[in-house]
């Protein structure tokens, strides 16, 4: 039992990777779970969707019951797709929103 509380990250390391902040692997486009549709990023295995600042803001709106998306749009098609079940995240101007 000798260095069972010891061995392990620090406190150091667990905080200097909470600093970093929010870490979004494999930049760039990225195949999703539905044929044909392509993420802008991908966080905690589920797809990273860029959107519009106007349309990421619409979506946060208390009243708004449904989310809406611009119906050309790689997010609009992954949300209509996987039949409104399936977790991703939308992001804007630094700002991430995971939806479901």
């Amino acid at each position: 039992m000798a260095g069972e509380f010891s061995s392990g990250e620090t406190h150091d390391a667990i905080n200097n990777i909470a600093a970093r902040g929010v870490q979004i692997e494999n930049q760039g486009k990225i195949p999703t779970d539905l044929e044909g549709i392509f993420a802008d990023a991908e966080k905690d295995g589920f797809p990273v969707f860029d959107v519009d600042t106007d349309t990421f803001h619409n979506n946060m709106r208390q009243e708004r019951k449904r989310l809406r998306f611009k119906s050309d749009t790689p997010v609009a098609t992954y949300h209509r797709m996987g039949k409104y079940n399936r977790p991703f995240f939308i992001r804007a101007d630094g700002y991430l929103r995971k939806v479901k």
